[in-house]
């Protein structure tokens, strides 16, 4: 397999978590994704990761890559990534489960990139477009009042 179809193919399934994650949260579904970089495994045997590793540079093994998966279904959030069509500021700054959210796994370490992306998407996308983004989510936006919740139960 080729690295940009591979890579495409992983972008493609990061597109589809933001698209249904504020979806499938209506029926108490949260979906997340693990977007490993270098692993060790069937498809990147350790032969061919040998430059990578005589370089210096991290590789995963994928026990990591397993854990962060675990992690993902387990995970709380301090705060929805960001709003969506209807969403209240409320709803938005709730304590619930990890949703629509990727983590990157690099070596032995973790970063969660879809927080920082969205915090950053002002500087961006620019302001007008994300008004106008959300202005257009709102007028499509049919799930009820627009208070579809991940909050942990008391």
């Amino acid at each position: 397999m080729s690295v940009p179809v591979y890579s495409a193919g992983k972008l493609g399934l990061i597109g589809l978590v933001r698209a249904l994650r504020p979806v499938f949260i209506q029926d108490n579904i949260t979906i997340n994704s693990v977007a490993p970089a270098a692993t060790i495994t069937k498809l990147l045997p350790k032969n061919l990761a040998a430059p990578i590793m005589a370089a210096g540079l991290p590789v995963s093994t994928s026990e990591h890559v397993g854990l962060a998966i675990a992690y993902s279904a387990v995970a709380i959030e301090e705060r929805k990534v960001e709003p969506y069509g209807k969403d209240s500021d409320e709803i938005v700054m709730e304590k619930g489960r990890w949703n629509g959210r990727s983590i990157l796994c690099l070596g032995d370490t973790y970063t969660e990139v879809e927080q920082p992306l969205a915090d950053l998407r002002s500087q961006w996308f620019g302001e007008k477009n994300m008004q106008l983004t959300r202005l257009q989510q709102a007028a499509t936006d049919f799930r009820g009042q627009g208070t579809v919740s991940n909050k942990l139960p008391n």
